[in-house]
């Protein structure tokens, strides 16, 4: 009944603001399952690599859909919307949640992390300034990774100077279907 609940509000938000929300229905159980899945590899990697363990920033975290795949790795969940956050601390409530707009989290970050974002950067009117921030961050050494998924066929961080990024995955499975992927 939950699940519904979250769905009817998410369709419901989408309805009256496609450009904030971006799609009608919270990512689907096989697309969190693909995102947690490529965010635990990649959290792995580097830490292989650098033996660091890095901290993990869940921007845009809404109905708490991808939350479920990653929440083991216990990211700080952020989402704009009070009503969702306040939903965040019931349903995760071992997990840090901020009330507050990716863009805020993103301009204070102080050390390495890494980002989960379902954030939609094509069509959301911040989009431009998440991209930019994620590309300073980047450059900057305090964002080590992205993982993300889109809706759309291209690189949404193409021009964001990430040394690789990569399609991961296609999701089939999703309502629509969507691609996953990785920078770093």
């Amino acid at each position: 009944m939950q699940v519904l609940l979250e769905a009817g509000g998410f369709a419901l938000r989408f309805m009256r603001n496609p450009r904030q929300t971006g799609a009608v229905a919270p990512a689907s159980k096989s697309l969190a399952r693909v995102v947690g899945e490529v965010t635990r590899n990649t959290c792995a990697a580097l830490e292989a690599e650098r033996g660091e363990g890095l901290a993990l920033i869940e921007l845009g975290a809404g109905t708490g859909a991808l939350t479920g795949g990653i929440a083991a790795l216990r990211p700080v969940l952020v989402e704009a919307d009070a009503v969702w956050a306040s939903n965040l601390r019931r349903r995760f409530p071992s997990l840090e949640v901020r009330a507050e707009c990716a863009c805020d989290t993103l301009e204070s970050l102080r050390g390495p992390v890494g980002i989960v974002t379902s954030i939609p950067l094509l069509n959301n009117p911040q989009g431009i300034e998440i991209k930019r921030l994620i590309a300073r961050g980047y450059t900057a050494g305090l964002i080590r990774f992205c993982v993300l998924y889109t809706y759309g066929w291209g690189d949404p961080l193409r021009d964001a100077g990430f040394r690789q990024g990569r399609r991961e995955r296609f999701v089939a499975m999703s309502l629509p279907p969507a691609s996953v992927w990785v920078y770093r």
